[in-house]
């Protein structure tokens, strides 16, 4: 009786909070005022340069300051709903990340090298600044999703009135409009944003830094020093990745900025040397610290934090490359085959190739909310060419070198796209509310051509997700419903409130959306494309204790272990997102001793040898499954000297090997 109270409350709740969201939206999107919108001048200004900047400001000065505040805040309150609904249910997110942010808790040593496990054996291979900020926010707030989740979801949800405040001055209040609305939805940033990963935090930083570039080559060119700042601390959060716009802000440097070449060529010298300085004091840092005085640097075969940024996270995450932990197992034909067709998808890992994020579980995900930048795109270049003597060139040129490198680089998983997600608002705004009006009179053939794609498109891409496509027919009929309704009361009433056409199938990504935070399953590692999960093939799992999917019972396994041990490690386990869950949950000194991201044992093996042979490391927890394949030879040529199979323990154990070290 209760499991069909709490299903109807449950129900009930996310009905409520559906018909909470389609009416922000529908506010938002019936805000506009759209009299002189997207429409040519009957006299063009000689300088386009000087019309382009001053065609936002025009529109700006028509809106008064109460409506910009009322959309800031109502955008700004679907942002929120959509990243913070059932929160608290989020639990700490992607373990791996909460490993080490746990682990980073333990001692400023740990906090200073970004260890992964509470001794500081390993430590993570990413930056550390988001990760220190999270530190701080679970010492504020605990080990729960807003200690671990909290600050990226929060610049999630702050990014979307930054987009707005940045481009209204440029572009207009429509297009401002539209754009905050599109990052507020958007499905992949939704995701990713109730994650502890920190592609979310870097996405917001992104647009901070976007926008003094702009301010720079605009107006105020000593704050190019200030935007050279800015690219140190994305570098700093995830490395190269947040550095995808420096294409566009080299072509719009050279095009836009028109200032003496001596005082260009200074400023430039400066920002750079700021950019270095600040990127390469924590890896020079680090570099320089003596191997056995730091943790070593996970999934770099140097040791090398230098090593890690340029190659693993560098030229490893442009060029199609393999990815192990997705690659067949040999003698494995059917476990291998499950990782392909399951697990990468889920990851939004696959072959490269030009439509690559618009197939299969990217294209609700990311596809559909693409083609509105795309339709952006291609208004500027084919009618209105003149844009790019202004900021459209920069967002652009950002938003093309985003989809052309992602889409030919296999190794980039879906959260990812936040680094170029602001590109993709910007450019979808102009598409959506002035891209159909730049074509002039033949808009009457570019809207209902594009009207007649989007609905294939969105009918092709949710085929294999039937839960999605019931979802986009609802968006099709709630947007017919609100045009036509917003059309007819222009005839009842002085007021010219309208929206773009096109802005109705904004409806679908955010009931896609509203579909990801209904039911987005948790693991050790948060999927990436939860889109994954609306086939006919996954059956709903519960989370409603955020700890959904437990693979490692590590605190069954420490209660059986003796109490008075001295060992180092309580033990050992095969896989990184194996300790990560373990030590997420416990905070035990637990030891990852194999890899699964490049199929090898973790440490050297004379250095797991003496701690197996010295006592450190009593136990070893390793998976039937991975030993069965023989993924774990190595390991298990060291561990056969000094381990034996123990027999009591592994019997309470179903699916893992334990081993005793006590030889």
């Amino acid at each position: 009786m209760s499991n069909n109270t709490n299903a109807s409350s449950g129900l009930k709740q996310k009905t409520v909070l559906a018909l909470f969201l389609l009416t922000i939206t529908t506010f938002v999107l019936g805000f506009f005022k759209f009299s002189n919108l997207g429409l040519e001048t009957k006299r063009e200004s000689k300088n386009k340069a000087v019309k382009n900047l001053s065609e936002g400001t025009k529109d700006s000065s028509q809106v008064s300051k109460k409506k910009v505040f009322g959309t800031i805040f109502f955008v700004t309150l679907l942002a929120f709903t959509l990243r913070f609904f059932d929160f608290g249910d989020l639990g700490m997110g992607n373990l791996f990340y909460a490993a080490a942010i746990r682990s980073m808790g333990e001692s400023w040593h740990n906090f200073f090298y970004a260890a992964y496990d509470p001794l500081a054996t390993i430590a993570v291979d990413k930056p550390p600044l988001a990760l220190w900020l999270q530190v701080l926010t679970t010492k504020l707030f605990g080990f729960n999703a807003y200690g671990f989740i909290g600050p990226i979801a929060l610049a999630g949800a702050l990014a979307t009135p930054l987009i707005f405040i940045g481009i209204y001055r440029w572009f207009g209040f429509g297009v401002a409009t539209i754009a905050a609305v599109i990052l507020a939805i958007f499905p992949e940033s939704i995701a990713t944003s109730r994650d502890s990963t920190m592609d979310t935090l870097l996405m917001f930083f992104s647009i901070l830094s976007a926008l003094t570039l702009i301010a720079a080559v605009e107006n105020r060119p000593r704050l190019l020093l200030l935007w050279g700042l800015s690219l140190a601390v994305l570098f700093n959060i995830k490395f190269f990745e947040g550095l995808i716009f420096l294409p566009a802000a080299a072509i719009y440097i050279m095009v836009r900025w028109r200032t003496c070449f001596i005082e260009k060529i200074g400023l430039l010298l400066a920002t750079g040397f700021i950019f270095v300085v600040f990127s390469m004091l924590w890896l020079l840092a680090v570099e320089f610290t003596a191997a056995d005085a730091r943790p070593l640097i996970m999934n770099d075969p140097n040791n090398s934090p230098l090593s890690l940024a340029f190659f693993y996270n560098g030229i490893e995450r442009i060029f199609p490359t393999e990815v192990t932990v997705f690659q067949p197992i040999p003698g494995a034909p059917q476990y291998s085959a499950a990782l392909q067709n399951i697990w990468g998808p889920a990851f939004g890992v696959g072959d490269s190739g030009p439509f690559r994020l618009f197939s299969g579980a990217n294209g609700p995900l990311i596809g559909f909310t693409l083609l509105f930048g795309i339709l952006g795109t291609l208004s500027i270049l084919i009618a209105k060419r003149s844009l790019l003597n202004g900021p459209a060139l920069f967002w652009l040129i950002w938003f093309v070198t985003g989809l052309i490198l992602f889409s030919f680089s296999n190794r980039a998983p879906a959260h990812y796209i936040e680094s170029f997600a602001p590109a993709i608002a910007v450019m979808g705004g102009l598409g959506i509310a002035r891209g159909a009006g730049y074509f002039g009179a033949i808009r009457i053939v570019v809207i209902p051509l594009s009207i007649l794609l989007l609905a294939i498109y969105g009918l092709w891409i949710t085929e294999e997700y039937p839960l999605l496509r019931t979802r986009l027919l609802y968006a099709l009929a709630i947007g017919i419903v609100l045009y036509l309704s917003i059309y007819v009361l222009r005839f009842f009433t002085s007021s010219r409130l309208t929206i773009p056409i096109l802005a109705i199938f904004l409806f679908f990504p955010l009931l896609t959306s509203m579909w990801i935070i209904s039911f987005t399953p948790r693991a050790q590692i948060t999927v990436p494309n939860p889109v994954l999960f609306a086939g006919e093939n996954f059956n709903s799992r519960s989370n409603s204790d955020g700890q959904s999917w437990r693979r490692v019972p590590a605190e069954k396994f420490i209660s059986q272990l003796p109490a008075n041990s001295t060992s180092q490690y309580k033990f050992g386990i095969d896989g990184i997102n194996n300790a990560g869950e373990a030590i997420a949950f416990t905070g035990q000194p637990i030891l990852p001793v194999w890899n699964q991201y490049r199929r090898e044992i973790m440490l050297p093996p004379d250095a797991i040898a003496k701690l197996l042979e010295g006592g450190d490391l009593p136990y070893l927890m390793l998976s039937e499954g991975r030993i069965a394949t023989g993924l774990l030879e190595d390991l298990m040529a060291v561990a056969q000297e000094y381990c034996g199979y123990d027999q009591k323990l592994s019997r309470g154990f179903k699916g893992w090997v334990i081993l005793k070290c006590d030889k």
